[in-house]
């Protein structure tokens, strides 16, 4: 059976967290789960939600299950480690097998044309190109309208904002999932993923760009998700009155009319699609895919330029590897490595400084943006094509350590090579010893 628990947090600690939430928790004759100093409570919950180590779907899910454990009444009102846990993994199982058919509904901004269709990641079924026509679009359609016409939301439907979502095209992703909020979290992921290859592959020659908008900073990508993403029943109906939206302040005008240059863009995307399905290591290429789309659709650029570093940092070594050895290794897959490793060290720094308090001066923000995109992009593509059919990470990784100079690669293999003979000699040597 899997850990219930991190192994980050000690056994004491979980003990106080468990012992904070008691001292909040009673339950009335009737049974009911009632709560003191919800605001403290809440906070304790969030911790126990990181501590809890056992696998569900998504992080929605997992939230529900603690939250739904505590407030259960099998849960005594002095209950004890064992208790929590076995409560909790009832809850688990019951919710991982407890599934109803939703409909996730994303407006994309500035998808080429080629991304038509229907396509499948794992059990989410996404239709990019659905018809107009249908009652079930009519229906979503219009459930869509009436929310944004609700008075409480005035304030965020701006006459900009829903002048950009008329522009936007329409996805509907199919999901069987537990709740709302588990349903737009597998969906989002699956689309990230979809959309992260999609602006890889578009995104490649890009180096600058001087944002002349009134609103805001644009995001560097051009494939966005629009800022109204709604959750509906089978029959195409609301299934809450809340709504998801992603951080927006305009999205780019591509202006991509040239059919050399789409068709372009298509092979490029389908390399990549290709290069991920064959890949050993094809969960960290998904992965990768989605976190950078999240890090490069961002309009809030220095937040762009921290998610492009995060993900530099997870594809380019092991967790205990220095960044000294990550900035070297990644900088191996450019001609100009010299050059590229300055960009690299000066990237750092400017890490460094925006984590110890130091904004990105407002004027920084795009260059610095477009700085990481040229750094990890190249390296990223190497990563999900994986040209030379390594068969793990590790090999992928150390064949990027090796020296770029031919004659100290010559001095290597000159130095391999008599370590083997030595070896050979070894084995006649010993070749009576048992």
């Amino acid at each position: 059976m899997a850990k219930f628990w991190r192994e980050d947090f000690e056994k004491h600690e979980i003990q106080h967290i468990l012992e904070q939430l008691k001292s909040r928790r009673t339950i009335s004759e009737d049974g009911d789960v009632n709560l003191q100093g919800f605001e403290t409570f809440d906070e304790y919950r969030a911790i126990l939600v990181s501590a809890v180590g056992f696998d569900v779907r998504t992080d929605a899910l997992k939230s529900r299950i603690v939250q739904d454990t505590l407030f259960s009444p099998e849960l005594s009102a002095d209950f004890t480690e064992d208790e929590f846990r076995s409560v909790a993994w009832k809850m688990r199982n019951k919710y991982q097998g407890d599934l109803g058919p939703y409909k996730v509904v994303f407006p994309l901004w500035n998808i080429p044309p080629f991304l038509a269709g229907v396509r499948k990641r794992g059990d989410v079924t996404i239709n990019f190109s659905p018809s107009r026509q249908t009652s079930l679009f009519k229906k979503i359609a219009r459930a869509r309208d009436e929310q944004r016409s609700q008075p409480r939301f005035e304030a965020f439907f701006t006459e900009k904002r829903v002048a950009d979502l008329h522009d936007c095209s329409t996805c509907i992703a199919h999901v069987a999932a537990n709740s709302p909020a588990d349903a737009h979290e597998r969906a989002s992921e699956a689309l990230y993923e979809i959309l992260g290859l999609i602006n890889i592959a578009r995104d490649g020659g890009k180096r600058w760009r001087r944002t002349f908008s009134a609103v805001g900073k644009l995001p560097v990508s051009d494939v966005l998700i629009g800022p109204h993403m709604t959750t509906h029943r089978e029959d195409g109906s609301l299934v809450h009155d809340g709504f998801w939206y992603e951080n927006w302040e305009g999205g780019p005008d591509s202006s991509l009319s040239d059919e050399r240059k789409i068709a372009a863009w298509e092979k490029n995307y389908n390399d990549l699609v290709q290069g991920v399905a064959k890949s050993p290591w094809s969960e960290n290429c998904k992965s990768a895919a989605a976190r950078y789309f999240k890090a490069f659709s961002n309009p809030d650029l220095e937040e762009s330029f921290l998610g492009g570093w995060r993900l530099f940092e997870d594809i380019s070594g092991p967790r205990q590897d220095s960044i000294k050895e990550k900035l070297a290794r990644v900088s191996n897959v450019f001609r100009d490595r010299p050059e590229h490793r300055i960009i690299g060290k000066h990237l750092a720094l400017r890490r460094n400084l925006v984590t110890h308090g130091q904004p990105i001066d407002i004027g920084d923000e795009e260059t610095l943006a477009f700085q990481m995109l040229r750094f990890v992009h190249p390296y990223l593509c190497q990563f999900i094509w994986n040209p030379f059919s390594f068969a793990t990470l590790e090999e992928f990784w150390e064949f990027l350590d090796l020296p770029v100079s031919r004659s100290d690669r010559t001095a290597e293999a000159q130095r391999l090579r008599w370590r083997l003979s030595l070896l050979d000699k070894a084995e006649q040597f010993r070749k009576d010893d048992a």
